[in-house]
């Protein structure tokens, strides 16, 4: 047994992490695009990918001769690909191009004639290669790797106290594998027109209602280091100037989305305690000044 003390909120380095998250978003990208076989969900709630006590899973995904699932293990580092009919097959996460991967993935796929057309390109990034065409070497780090899935774990177990107080439409707390990061989202029921900016087919979906939103991202170029999120949308007047929790936390106006660095949790003595905090205080200034119905909050706690 494994005795080394368990760290939820471990070190992380974003520059470190860049090649390694780099193949992990666009591996995530080419699993994700697979759940779009499954029956759409508002909001698409079909697509995220869901956390493990070992990584990260598709959950079951459909298909014509049945079901199959995809889990990546951070801890072994490895794809399992498995069937309901007990097929098996598994690669080794390690340094290898987007092409590589994909061509790992894709050939399992076949030999268990599970056909499922995808667009090659990956959504939501600046600059896209498609898999097939990116063939430059990524390096692959275990331990950044197992790292970044290890503050998303301990952000879910946040979250899922975060999310028990609601009472609306909620979709699961899940990875977003277009934008790379862990969320839970919250929506109001009312409709908001979804033209000009919110035109894209993606957008169009996902943003076509008032919502919260809230969660965790390893960092872009845009915000090149680890943070905690939340907005409200559409955004209320005045919502920059709103005090928030921990005192730390701030609004960030190039980006307009409350912000709580991943760097300065860690100085915390009770960082669950000032994220949770994070998520409560931005949740409810943004719905106070948006108007939000008071009865989507309850007491989390069975009657």
């Amino acid at each position: 047994m494994d005795e080394t003390p368990y760290n939820p909120w471990p070190l992380f380095d974003y520059p470190k992490f860049q090649s390694t998250g780099y193949l992990l978003h666009m591996a995530m990208q080419l699993i994700g695009k697979l759940k779009l076989a499954t029956p759409f969900e508002p909001h698409w709630a079909n697509v995220p990918i869901w956390l493990t006590t070992r990584g990260l899973t598709t959950g079951i995904i459909p298909y014509e001769r049945g079901a199959y699932s995809i889990n990546i293990d951070l801890i072994d580092h490895s794809i399992k690909i498995t069937t309901q009919s007990g097929q098996y097959y598994d690669f080794k996460l390690h340094q290898m191009s987007v092409a590589q991967f994909a061509d790992n993935l894709l050939s399992i796929l076949r030999v268990l004639n599970i056909n499922i057309p995808i667009n090659p390109m990956p959504q939501e990034i600046p600059n896209p290669i498609a898999f097939d065409k990116d063939l430059e070497q990524r390096y692959y780090d275990e331990d950044l790797a197992n790292v970044w899935w290890r503050i998303l774990l301990s952000t879910y177990c946040v979250l899922r106290q975060y999310r028990a107080h609601f009472d609306g439409e909620n979709p699961g707390i899940g990875l977003m594998w277009g934008t790379f990061d862990l969320r839970d989202a919250r929506y109001n029921g009312v409709a908001v027109p979804t033209t000009g900016i919110n035109a894209g087919y993606i957008r169009r979906n996902a943003m076509n209602e008032g919502q919260v939103e809230a969660g965790w991202w390893a960092g872009s170029e845009a915000y090149p280091q680890p943070a905690f999120f939340s907005f409200t949308y559409p955004q209320p007047a005045g919502i920059e100037n709103a005090k928030i929790q921990p005192a730390y936390a701030r609004w960030d106006a190039k980006m307009a989305v409350f912000i709580l660095d991943y760097a300065d949790l860690l100085k915390s003595p009770h960082p669950e305690q000032d994220l949770l905090d994070f998520f409560n205080s931005t949740y409810r200034v943004g719905t106070e000044l948006a108007g939000w119905d008071s009865r989507f909050l309850t007491s989390g706690k069975p009657i």
